[in-house]
């Protein structure tokens, strides 16, 4: 089933990292019921049962939009939320290992959650891809990246749009709607990130590369918006 979070469950969210790009795996209290269920949440907004029934609800939030989903769906109530680690969830590799190396992309190593903090240089740029204009996890006000979210790499972005490389299978995300835009972060030499290896995870192989910021980006290192 697809519902849609009260305002005040995504502000709750939002406290927690991502599991990924745009994305969270959560463990929570259906109002009712006394033990945890797994969920998927699109952009902090759309719930949506992690069950035997998910992948056709993807592919119904694909034929009809995310945002003609969330306006028909019903409010869910959930409590306790934890965040569920993608080596939580079933893993699958499809590609060869030489299939990885011809879409430039990168096998074994680990991920950003499991990799230690590092400053950022001040220069490099970091690329947010995303379904949803509204990303919750960028401040259009502050121009900034929030805590806990996901990007990738510029050069990875680049390899990936010049290998004309699938996004969703590139970086394990667990919905097949199509990438629509670009946020591009330069981060200041003060800002903290990890940086790491998609794993194979959603019944996606990875292997781009994936930085995660804890603390999010200072104000003013969002930098440019352009559709993907």
């Amino acid at each position: 089933m697809i519902y849609k979070a009260f305002s005040s469950f995504t502000d709750e969210l939002l406290r927690l990292p991502e599991t990924g790009m745009g994305y969270q795996i959560i463990d929570a209290i259906r109002l009712g019921r006394t033990t945890k269920e797994r969920f998927v949440i699109y952009n902090g907004h759309l719930i949506v049962d992690l069950d035997n029934n998910f992948n056709s609800s993807k592919r119904q939030i694909v034929s009809e939009s995310y945002t003609k989903m969330f306006s028909k769906s019903n409010y869910l109530t959930l409590t306790s939320p934890t965040l569920v680690s993608r080596s939580e969830v079933r893993n699958v590799r499809m590609f060869s290992e030489s299939a990885m190396t011809t879409k430039g992309r990168h096998s074994g190593g680990i991920g950003a959650s499991s990799s230690p903090k590092q400053y950022a240089n001040g220069t490099d740029i970091y690329v947010r891809l995303s379904q949803y204009e509204e990303d919750i996890r960028i401040d259009m006000v502050n121009k900034k990246l929030k805590s806990g979210a996901y990007t990738t790499t510029k050069p990875d972005y680049l390899s990936c749009k010049a290998y004309n490389d699938d996004p969703v299978d590139r970086y394990a995300l667990p919905s097949d709607e199509i990438i629509q835009w670009a946020f591009e972060i330069q981060p200041k030499s003060y800002d903290q990130l990890r940086l790491g290896i998609v794993q194979p995870a959603n019944n996606h192989n990875g292997g781009g590369i994936e930085a995660l910021f804890d603390d999010g980006t200072s104000n003013g290192t969002l930098i440019d918006k352009h559709a993907y």
